[in-house]
């Protein structure tokens, strides 16, 4: 059986009922795509901000990450040190120079939205989140703006011409209608594709639209085998767990405030490990893994009885306790069972450190983007302040730039298809299980096998969209990671324990002239095709 998809270059769809005119299109509401509208409307470009929801719907609104690690200098060796031998060190100067005026032009933000409602039970992604989305309304709102907010509108398929260029967007909204968006920029924001794993801290919406839109334009894909997980998530059964909820993260706040990891006798359960709260999150998810792995039918737990009521009474801590009380759990009273999940994908779009993909055109910034600046594993806390860096990066670059770019081309015909059945969802997560803490050989390519074999004559539905997109992303892990016969960073071979000089290589993805999955490893600094 073949073991690469094909995909058609655009989804089928009805004709559009109309089409808007615009110079950028922003698709996308999160950390990236808030700070990248919000250069642009300062500069007075004419920009449209598309949302799946609202603009406090997004991966940064639940997410864990802090940013005041990057108040200041962070030290490069170090930072390239966790790349792993295949850090871009273009992208990482970048972000290391970019990070600490970007933390303090966003603390600003926050300073002010909390003056004004400061949130005790909220993450650190949800102030950001909560702060970005109140100036983008401010500057929305005011007479005259250049930036229009669109909410309830999905991005469908990146439209290009006859050249190859981008020539703007084709979008659903909530009443099923089709709208094309004539734009000679577009910025892919939307997020990763975590939900091509059956659990997983990622919210519903992280169905890799950004990066399969991009895919079918023709832009090329990298680092697709690296996804950090969250080492310590919480596990419930399934029957406890509501369809598409996101699992909670026990971050390392609470291993720092004395939350301890224990087994089912209530003994550290890590021992070996040394100090649990100071590792980085690759070697100790590794390590709950592998304990679990080796306990099979017992669990682990994070006991947090002996944590203070006044540490969990304050944010960060109070914003976890009230995210596990939702789901009935209550970490002050019991221990909590925990277990690995994926949490942010670490490859994605192959962007220069300007946001600039392989497409003429097209950009992307955030979790749907990579530069490489992160190697095979990065800093950690590197994922929100990498999103606010490539917004703020992108959106400013664009405001010098797009003036430059002639009036969009008319949209080329693509070859077009049907989408993957809804219903194919437990297929497609159930691939995503090759692609794990521990991948191996055959796995991935019986994984692979069954993307394969999925039906692809369905209509257009939102739920279909999803489903097709998860199947192109989940088929590009799945490809990346058998490409890659070595363990490095978050991608572990159990077939390919060690790590090879040979492989510090970058893996690109794109798709050939017949729709299928090309893959290719380069020198990690090679950016051939800008």
């Amino acid at each position: 059986m073949a073991t690469t998809i094909r995909t058609a270059r655009q989804l089928g769809t009805d004709a559009p009922e109309r089409v808007r005119r615009t110079r950028v299109v922003v698709v996308g509401a999160g950390a990236a795509g808030l700070t990248a509208a919000m250069q642009l409307a300062a500069a007075g470009v004419d920009t449209i901000l598309l949302t799946a929801g609202t603009l406090l719907d997004s991966a940064t609104a639940i997410s864990t990450g802090r940013i005041a690690a990057w108040s200041g200098p962070r030290d490069h060796e170090e930072a390239l040190a966790r790349g792993f031998g295949v850090a871009d060190e273009e992208a990482l100067r970048h972000l290391l120079a970019a990070a600490p005026l970007v933390h303090d032009k966003v603390m600003e933000f926050i300073e002010r939205a909390d003056a004004l409602h400061a949130g005790r039970y909220e993450t650190n992604g949800y102030r950001v989140q909560r702060s970005l989305a109140s100036v983008v309304r401010t500057m929305a709102g005011r007479l005259g703006s250049s930036l229009r907010v669109e909410t309830g509108a999905r991005g469908i398929d990146v439209l290009t011409d006859d050249s190859g260029r981008v020539a703007g967007l084709r979008t659903v909204c909530l009443d099923g209608s089709i709208v094309d968006i004539s734009a000679p920029a577009v910025v892919l924001a939307g997020g990763g594709a975590e939900r091509f794993w059956a659990r997983t801290t990622a919210p519903a919406t992280a169905t890799g639209d950004a990066v399969a839109m991009a895919l079918r334009a023709g832009a090329e894909l990298r680092d697709m085998e690296f996804t950090a997980f969250a080492p310590a998530a919480v596990d419930l059964p399934a029957e406890l767990t509501l369809p598409l909820d996101p699992a909670v993260t026990l971050g390392r706040e609470l291993r720092q405030a004395g939350a301890r990891i224990i087994d089912q006798q209530g003994r550290p359960a890590l021992a070996g490990l040394g100090e649990d709260e100071t590792k980085p999150s690759d070697e100790l998810a590794m390590a709950i893994h592998d304990w679990l792995t080796g306990h099979v039918g017992q669990q682990l737990f994070l006991d947090g009885t002996l944590i203070g009521e006044t540490s969990w009474a304050a944010p960060p801590l109070s914003a976890t306790l009230a995210a596990c009380r939702a789901r009935g759990i209550d970490p002050t009273r019991a221990p909590v069972p925990i277990r690995p999940a994926p949490q942010t994908m670490i490859g994605g779009i192959s962007v220069t450190p300007n946001g600039a993909s392989t497409v003429p055109g097209l950009y992307a910034a955030g979790e749907a983007a990579c530069t490489g600046a992160r190697g095979a594993a990065g800093p950690s806390n590197t994922g929100l302040v990498e999103a606010l860096v490539g917004g703020f990066t992108v959106g400013a670059h664009l405001a010098r730039t797009v003036g430059s770019f002639g009036e969009p081309g008319e949209p080329a015909a693509r070859e077009t298809g049907g989408c993957v059945p809804a219903a194919a969802r437990p297929r497609i997560t159930g691939a995503g299980q090759a692609a794990g803490l521990m991948r191996e050989h055959t796995e991935l390519t019986r994984a692979a096998e069954g993307l394969v074999a999925l039906p692809t004559g369905a209509p257009f539905s939102g739920p279909a969209l999803s489903a097709t997109n998860l199947r192109l992303v989940g088929a590009a892990v799945l490809a990346a990671a058998k490409a890659r016969p070595e363990s490095r960073g978050w991608h572990r071979r159990a077939d390919h324990p060690d790590s090879s000089e040979k492989w510090a290589r970058t893996i690109r993805v794109d798709l050939d002239d017949e729709g299928r999955l090309r893959v290719r490893s380069s020198a990690v600094g090679n950016r051939a095709g800008r």
